[in-house]
């Protein structure tokens, strides 16, 4: 299904950006590390430094949100961001995360200019594949949604498939649907980039840097306690990935001002709604918060 997109993928190696960003670092000594100073006050603090944390931090400095920090445990994208296979596909059932699939599409494809940064974007298109009418109409529908967003795409025959990858056996094949600006991307890159971009725009960024405890007072989200001192905030956003559960546990029924990666809160009283393009949606909530959802 994904025969050009996976073959791009094998062949892509860490950016010329991811280099220079992890030689840089490399340089530093753990002493050293320890010993940056952190802000004893903020506005909003995000834990992970993944492509979810990057991307976080990028689109609130973009919407003018000021005094933000991310916090990273180890170096950025250094965790599972970095062997995730950064397929751009937009063929999704939902309209909502095919027009989030598009943005970020058309963001990562951008973002090389803006940053300066290789984020191994190819535009290689892709090829979906029905072996049953069954599929096929699903194909279809999913094909109609993508024409009326905008999103160029065409349902083929078997032989237009063979023409674009001759190596497929296309005789069980009763047609199938071409997407031809889907995309793959380093994913590394990509959260390095928006780390750059975010940086820019004035986030501060830690790596090296634990996120020990969420203090919490009254149900409501008061700071973070790190390895390397407590940080007063008003929200925290969580992106830490395998670990969000341990920080999240302790207020998961509470009504702090957090934001939880996996969706798991959801509070939405009187919210004003943002949208940060990773294919997630954020609320901000003046009492109860900042709660994320997946779209």
């Amino acid at each position: 299904m994904f025969f050009r997109l996976l073959s791009a993928v094998r062949r892509q190696r860490p950016g010329r950006g991811w280099r220079n960003w992890s030689s840089g670092r490399s340089g530093v000594s753990a002493s050293e590390a320890h010993s940056v100073a952190l802000p004893t006050q903020a506005q909003v603090v995000i834990c992970g430094g993944g492509i979810m944390g990057t991307s976080v931090a990028y689109h609130l400095s973009k919407m003018g949100w000021k005094d933000i920090v991310l916090l990273e445990q180890g170096r950025l994208a250094a965790g599972s961001t970095r062997f995730c296979a950064g397929i751009l596909s937009t063929a999704r059932h939902l309209t909502i995360e095919q027009k989030m699939a598009d943005y970020s599409n058309k963001l990562y494809h951008q973002l090389e200019q803006e940053t300066g940064i290789q984020t191994g974007y190819i535009r290689t298109g892709s090829v979906f594949l029905a072996q049953t009418q069954d599929r096929l109409i699903s194909l279809k529908r999913i094909n109609s949604r993508l024409n009326v967003i905008g999103i160029p795409s065409e349902i083929i025959s078997p032989k237009k498939v063979a023409e674009l990858h001759p190596l497929l056996n296309v005789h069980d094949l009763v047609g199938a649907m071409h997407v031809p600006e889907d995309a793959v991307v380093s994913s590394a890159d990509v959260a390095l980039a928006l780390a750059s971009a975010a940086s820019q725009n004035g986030v501060q960024i830690y790596d090296r840097t634990s996120v020990l405890h969420v203090m919490v007072k009254k149900g409501q989200v008061t700071g973070v306690e790190t390895d390397k001192g407590q940080i007063e905030c008003q929200y925290f956003v969580n992106c830490a990935g395998q670990l969000l559960w341990m920080l999240t546990e302790g207020f998961i029924s509470g009504t702090g001002r957090v934001a939880s990666c996996l969706g798991a809160l959801r509070r939405t009283r009187s919210p004003s709604s943002l949208r940060a393009r990773t294919s997630w949606r954020f609320r901000i909530c003046r009492k109860t918060g900042i709660t994320l959802s997946p779209c």
